[in-house]
């Protein structure tokens, strides 16, 4: 096939649309990309700042472990709304004018939608432009991801949103979400066409060759972005009753804008030699955090659909055979409750979460079985050929509709 695949962001920034592209491109298909310009998740770069070898109209086409890669304008997404509103509009409307400059015809187009949703516009240019098929795997449901985030602070941006958005999602000839709590969704707040929906559920690294790194004391572990859905608040609080556990700490891997507020709490609750914040890492580097992890732990808020969704941290956690603490609810909790990989507490209980986290740091035997479980279950569930087989086939039956 020959495969227009659209991403705001894509490599060097750390997301898993780079691994998609790359897989699709080993198994023999022709892959291009239209993504934007690096500024979110570089390693080692500025949050917020376009790289200096990508300003200037430079590496505006580039080819990197055999995908084809054209980069849009796109503004940085700096602190605050007005500059994500910003990084938003730009590469929505640059990348949607340069998709109708391809001069090829394409099979078929796959739109990997993260937030923001219109991120996916230029796949629904190209298909009225020219008839290509295209596909929507959707990581994030717009607008309720606006409505959870800014929690009703600004109705005009949720309805302008709302009706941008309903087409992205009613006129995608498949779409396809990461959690099942979606569909409902879907069905009954957009109207999208029952027989167009399906779940591909997300996968993670194959962290089958991390060992457990020789340490001391317990090490409890939260991987990924530190925003306001992510409930770190919680985390700290259920943490710091747990301080009758000699040598227990926890690890921060990763930032995001509650990032300030978490180590703020941290010196209010005299928590600063227990609590560790390393930053942003490369997906290379992860082995060694993962190494030293006891216990992994996840949270998300409950009072929005976000909070039933699926994070992909929870299938990197059971890849690495991790056991697992959470305060969650909706599709995570169901995956570890059927896969017995760890103890799930109802969103916002600080006390119970404690608990579950003092339970674990102090049975060893419950910490490796339930680790145990979760890394069978990824292997049957969450590795990249897994995901890459249903999309290649969605993919391919798309192509032969439009075919005919």
């Amino acid at each position: 096939m020959k495969i227009l695949i659209v991403c705001q962001r894509y490599w060097p920034e750390q997301f898993q649309i780079t691994s998609i592209c790359e897989g699709l491109s080993d198994r023999g298909h022709d892959v291009t990309v239209l993504c934007g310009l690096p500024n979110v998740g570089v390693p080692e770069g500025k949050p917020g700042m376009v790289p200096k070898e990508y300003r200037g109209k430079n590496n505006r086409s580039q080819v990197h472990n055999g995908v084809r890669v054209i980069r849009s304008f796109e503004i940085g997404r700096r602190t605050g709304p007005f500059w994500r509103f910003l990084n938003y509009l730009s590469f929505w409307k640059s990348a949607s004018h340069k998709v109708l400059e391809f001069d090829e015809q394409f099979d078929v187009t796959f739109a990997y939608q993260l937030s923001p949703a219109t991120m996916a516009a230029p796949a629904l240019t190209l298909k009225k432009a020219k008839g290509t098929p295209y596909l929507l795997y959707c990581c994030d449901a717009w607008p309720e991801w606006v409505r959870a985030v800014l929690q009703g602070r600004f109705p005009l941006l949720e309805r302008f949103f709302g009706r941008i958005c309903k087409p992205l999602y009613c006129e995608a000839d498949r779409l396809v979400v990461q959690t099942p709590s979606y569909i409902d969704y879907f069905l009954n707040v957009h109207h999208v066409r029952e027989e167009r929906l399906s779940y591909i559920p997300q996968f993670s690294t194959d962290n089958a060759g991390v060992n457990l790194i020789p340490h001391e004391g317990i090490n409890l572990l939260f991987v990924g972005n530190m925003g306001a859905l992510q409930c770190i608040p919680l985390i700290i609080e259920a943490f710091s009753r747990c301080a009758h556990i000699d040598d227990f700490h926890l690890h921060f891997v990763g930032d995001g804008s509650e990032l300030a507020t978490a180590k703020k709490l941290v010196d209010e609750k005299g928590l600063s030699g227990r609590v560790h914040f390393h930053g942003r890492k490369r997906f290379d580097e992860m082995p060694r955090y993962y190494g030293i992890a006891d216990i992994c732990v996840l949270a998300l808020d409950s009072s929005t659909l976000i909070g039933s969704t699926i994070p992909s941290k929870l299938q990197g956690y059971m890849g690495a055979g991790k056991p697992v603490v959470a305060a969650i609810e909706g599709g995570a909790r169901f995956i570890i409750e059927e896969a017995d990989c760890g103890i799930v507490v109802s969103p916002g209980d600080a006390e119970a979460f404690s608990e579950a986290m003092s339970r674990l740091a102090l049975d060893s035997g419950l910490r490796e079985r339930l680790g145990y479980n979760g890394r069978m279950y990824f292997e049957q569930h969450f590795t990249q050929d897994a995901y890459l087989d249903a999309l290649e086939h969605s993919l391919l039956a798309l192509a032969e509709k439009g075919d005919q």
